[in-house]
């Protein structure tokens, strides 16, 4: 299997950010434990990543033994965008759920630092100035 396979057949049933083991019972009342470690470490890999790239090394770092590594390639861009959609959606999901508690705004605040575009706080503050028809606009960043 290659690296690529893998990632995506890791991430068929979507990303996982706060758990490392999945416990179930099955209708005999056997229980199941699935250890999903490799999964949350490529799917927190995409909020500490800023490009395909960066996130097809986490996948690498993080793959099992045996796993055949290919170069990184453009198919790596549409999983890394379709995978951040989720991972941005489950954050969104665990915002809502953890509405007065501590780790919403750590949530939040790794929100706003990973995905500026998204969830930034509107920090820029703008100043015009007008001589007749012609409107000078100054934009300040961080204020």
């Amino acid at each position: 299997m290659t690296l690529y396979e893998w990632t995506k057949d890791t991430l068929k049933n979507g990303p996982e950010l706060f758990r490392t083991e999945i416990v179930t019972t099955n209708d005999k009342g056997v229980i199941i434990k699935r250890d999903i470690t490799r999964l949350r470490e490529i799917s927190l890999g995409i909020i500490s990543s800023n490009t395909p790239e960066e996130w097809y090394r986490i996948c690498r770092l993080n793959c099992p033994i045996g796993t055949t590594i290919e170069d990184y390639s453009d198919e790596w861009i549409e999983l890394y965008n379709d995978t951040l959609a989720l991972v941005r959606n489950s954050l969104t999901k665990s915002l809502l759920q953890e509405r007065a508690s501590k780790s919403a705004q750590t949530l939040f605040s790794i929100l706003e630092r990973r995905d500026r575009e998204h969830w930034q706080k509107e920090s820029t503050k703008t100043a015009e100035i007008k001589k007749g028809d012609e409107v000078i606009t100054f934009k300040f960043d961080g204020i």
